[in-house]
């Protein structure tokens, strides 16, 4: 089974105006690589992957090694290897700040695991994908809305999936070059290929993800056949029934004739429904994102669904989790977040945005991580002065400089750039 579909990727133009990241360089077989999509460097990269040999990426100048991983049936990549994150340069599309910095420390090695020779990632989910799976406990999404209330360190909520899918398809990094290049295509397609290569319960991730493709009127009738397609698998009843994942930006909740439905983006034909109940938490659990969404006329507000098929072929709502981003598609959680992301947006910095996953509310974290100063460094938003020695012990942890605003006072410089 499958739910990908016949859309092109991004077009050739799409890949050169906005590359997820930096240009690398890497080194293999005594080749410098820049491009890896040829099929030239794909042929070495096949190899490379059979012999299990590193590549380099050329950040450093002993180089850092790679992984070659296999996402299709000829189709090859370079990818990070699990933990080593912080062994490229700042400036490296490779480089991830630490995670001890966002709610990735708290669940990478026990939620997420990583497997560099076999270039796969199994993840534990704490929300059922079956009618046959308990439900979460009270307090870890139970009654369809889910989030990080549990805090369970050894298994992802809902937000916590859809931040690590959001930081592996590098939509949390920033670089002034990806202004205005960022769109609905782009997002979807790094999306789905962020999701190859997880496995849930030993199954294929993707193979339970659908993340609409782009809306196109003229050509509906085929977008909503690729679509029944993709879910026809999971029409089944009973304990037995199989539950999918959407990922998609939320456009409106509407009244329906029984109960409510969410009406997606790029997929209007295809309202995902929610019953009174699941409606009056949603609104309950998600007031601050809504909030946001209706002040920020360019924002996106992202939701993350688990949803059963009937026979009919609709589509109704089992759990639910939102998340805001902005014109760009960078997450943030208040206007205090936003507001240092404008001046950094503002000023043309490089950053990587920080994701609280599993991370409970109440615990700090950095708001973004700057990567074009002489170190990286962790700028926090806090809310009183008793917090800057909070920030500064998890800055020391993690080694990086720390940078502090306490609102209400007015906003500091921002950390000044390196000169390099």
């Amino acid at each position: 089974m499958t739910t990908t579909h016949s859309a092109p990727p991004p077009s050739r133009a799409d890949h050169r105006n906005y590359p997820p990241g930096d240009r690398q360089t890497f080194e293999l077989y005594g080749h410098r690589i820049t491009h890896t999509t040829n099929s030239d460097v794909q042929q070495l990269l096949a190899a490379a992957h059979t012999d299990r040999v590193r590549p380099l990426c050329l950040c450093r100048p002993a180089g850092v090694a790679m992984y070659v991983a296999k996402i299709g049936p000829d189709k090859y990549v370079i990818k990070r290897m699990p933990d080593s994150g912080l062994e490229h340069a700042p400036s490296c599309a490779s480089y991830l700040p630490p995670e001890g910095l966002s709610g990735l420390g708290q669940v990478l090695g026990s939620a997420i695991t990583e497997e560099a020779d076999s270039g796969l990632t199994a993840i534990k989910l704490g929300f059922r994908m079956s009618k046959a799976e308990r439900a979460a406990p009270t307090g870890a999404g139970a009654g369809g809305v889910a989030d990080s209330v549990a805090a369970d360190p050894n298994r992802l909520t809902l937000r916590a999936v859809l931040h690590y899918l959001w930081q592996e398809a590098d939509l949390a990094t920033w670089t002034p070059g990806m202004d205005g290049k960022r769109n609905w295509r782009i997002v979807s397609w790094y999306l789905r290929q962020a999701a190859r290569g997880k496995f849930t319960k030993g199954k294929p991730l993707s193979a339970r993800l659908y993340v609409p493709e782009p809306f196109n009127a003229e050509k509906k009738t085929d977008i909503a056949a690729r679509r029944l397609a993709a879910w026809a698998p999971m029409q089944q009843h009973g304990s037995a029934q199989q539950f999918m994942m959407l990922i998609g930006e939320l456009k409106a909740i509407a009244p329906a004739r029984f109960g409510h439905k969410l009406v997606i983006k790029h997929m209007p034909d295809a309202p995902l429904m929610v019953d009174d109940k699941l409606h009056d938490r949603l609104h309950k659990r998600f007031g601050d994102e809504l909030e946001l969404s209706r002040a920020d006329d360019d924002g996106h507000l992202m939701v993350i669904a688990t949803f059963s098929v009937g026979r009919a072929g609709l589509a109704t709502a089992e759990e639910i989790s939102l998340v805001m981003t902005d014109e760009h598609w960078l997450p943030y959680e208040s206007l205090r977040d936003k507001l240092l992301l404008d001046a950094a947006l503002t000023a043309r910095r490089r950053f990587t945005k920080s994701l609280r996953y599993n991370l409970a509310p109440d615990k700090p974290m950095a708001s973004l991580v700057f990567t074009d100063t002489e170190a990286p460094t962790a700028a926090f938003v806090l809310t009183s002065d008793e917090d800057r020695a909070i920030a500064a012990e998890i800055a020391a942890d993690t080694g990086t400089e720390v940078w502090t605003w306490v609102v209400p006072a007015d906003m500091p410089p921002l950390p000044p750039v390196a000169n390099h």
